[in-house]
């Protein structure tokens, strides 16, 4: 069997996955709530609305930030924030489509505009997607460290994670310093927990279950989904596979929440998600005029 064959295999399996998980939210979601209910739960969610959406801001920001500095690191040259900016958000629109490979493609094309070769771009695209697999891993073991309810087993594979995955970071690209493949991870690894405080923010407020240990373990949670949505091979955006794999989880841990509001919360980050990547993608014919007159 060609690896071309295999990759196509892989991608249809991702995409069943990303179905199977959307039509199994939906229909949890509809056993609990009729259009007029949904209407009223987004009621009251409305005062907290815009800040969730500066939340999910700055955790994007954030991520774009280490891109950055990535892109500096092989580029030789310093990049303002506001062109990594442009074309992160131009092109990362693009992990929605069939695939979730093509907001990579579109990041390559753009390359010779950011005075980077296409085999260096390819490597800022290994290095970025291998540090937020370690940093995910990472900030779902800081944050299962306050969950009593998340069992033992699964707090030392995420810690054996958390080992392996920094002697990995070590080892790859030895030219790129080693300290700095930290403090990126670190970065990345707080833009992560944002996504999982996102999730957590909107359960407490639902549920007025303002625990600690509650909203650890909500995030925790949230992030290692979040994790397998990613590392699911053709789910556009780990979309439906993250919403699934929360349920599931949540479902499995027979956490004492509402099963309810548990998928309408995990549909309303992913909405949140996807209003803030539109608005991003919006915002960069913005600045188009200042990235033409710009001496990158």
């Amino acid at each position: 069997m060609t690896k071309e064959k295999i990759k196509n295999i892989a991608y249809s399996v991702g995409k069943l996955i990303g179905i199977f998980g959307l039509i199994y939210v939906f229909y949890k979601l509809f056993q609990a709530y009729t259009l007029h209910d949904l209407i009223e739960k987004f009621s009251e969610i409305k005062s907290i609305f815009l800040p969730l959406i500066i939340l999910n801001l700055a955790s994007l920001m954030t991520g774009i930030y280490a891109w950055k500095m990535m892109l500096t690191q092989y580029s030789g040259h310093r990049l303002p924030y506001f062109s990594a900016y442009y074309f992160f958000s131009k092109t990362e629109i693009a992990k929605y489509l069939p695939g979730n490979v093509f907001h990579l493609v579109g990041r390559q094309a753009i390359a010779s505009k950011l005075h980077i070769s296409q085999k260096q771009m390819g490597k800022v695209s290994f290095l970025h997607i291998l540090l937020l697999l370690v940093s995910t891993i990472l900030s779902a073991t800081f944050f299962s460290v306050f969950t009593p309810d998340i069992p033992y087993f699964i707090k030392l594979l995420l810690l054996l994670g958390s080992i392996i995955s920094i002697v990995l970071v070590y080892f790859i690209y030895p030219s790129f310093p080693f300290s700095k493949k930290m403090i990126l991870s670190a970065i990345l690894a707080f833009s992560i927990a944002l996504q999982g405080v996102l999730l957590a923010w909107i359960v407490v407020h639902l549920t007025g279950q303002a625990s600690w240990q509650l909203f650890c373990e909500l995030s925790a949670i949230y992030i290692i989904s979040w994790l397998i949505g990613f590392v699911t091979p053709g789910s556009s955006g780990g979309l439906g596979v993250r919403e699934g794999a929360f349920v599931a989880i949540i479902a499995f841990l027979k956490l004492d929440i509402p099963s309810d509001i548990i998928v309408f919360s995990v549909l309303l980050v992913r909405l949140i998600n996807i209003i803030v990547d539109a608005l991003m993608y919006l915002s960069t014919y913005m600045l188009e005029t200042k990235i033409k007159g710009s001496h990158l």
